[in-house]
């Protein structure tokens, strides 16, 4: 079974890894949600409850009168798949280095190498047609990537307290 599950793992982090490099090889106009969420959600009710939402991202301003409302949809959509992929590839990274490592050193080299994904995801974008790569997405896939270790290493101290 412990064969097995290392398999599962390191395929796991393939298959992140893999839909990584793919996302950021796509340009902008592959990826556009607007249309879409068009189709489902009212945007004359959320422009109304959203008229005065604006905040900077990087260098750029972010409102609802430069984006629309399924611009501002797709904005949180995209910026809320950037934390989560990255908060799980922390943890498919730790419970592969898991195999071979202790937590204390797992737990470190996790978030080393997430965040040098995360800089070599943006630094491909700068490549691909209509894409750009940003600091401030870096910065974001690090709170992700932060957030789960900070998870792993509460679960592990609770594990830890049940033992004792």
């Amino acid at each position: 079974m412990g064969r097995m599950k290392r398999v599962i793992d390191i395929l796991l982090l393939v298959c992140i890894l893999a839909g990584l490099f793919i996302s950021s090889s796509q340009p902008y106009t592959k990826q556009d949600l607007r249309g879409t969420i068009s189709q489902y959600v009212d945007e004359k009710t959320v422009s109304e409850k959203w008229k005065n939402l604006s905040f900077h991202y990087g260098k750029k301003e972010i409102s609802m009168d430069d984006t629309g409302a399924a611009g501002m949809i797709e904005f949180f959509l995209r910026k809320g798949t950037h934390f989560t992929v990255f908060a799980l590839l922390t943890a498919v990274l730790y419970r592969v280095l898991r195999h071979r490592l202790s937590a204390a050193a797992a737990l470190p080299w996790s978030a080393f190498l997430s965040l040098a994904a995360a800089v070599l995801d943006e630094w491909h974008q700068t490549f691909t047609p209509d894409r750009t790569g940003q600091v401030a997405d870096v910065v974001l896939d690090g709170l992700g990537s932060g957030t789960m270790l900070l998870i792993i290493a509460v679960g592990l101290g609770l594990k830890n307290r049940k033992k004792k």
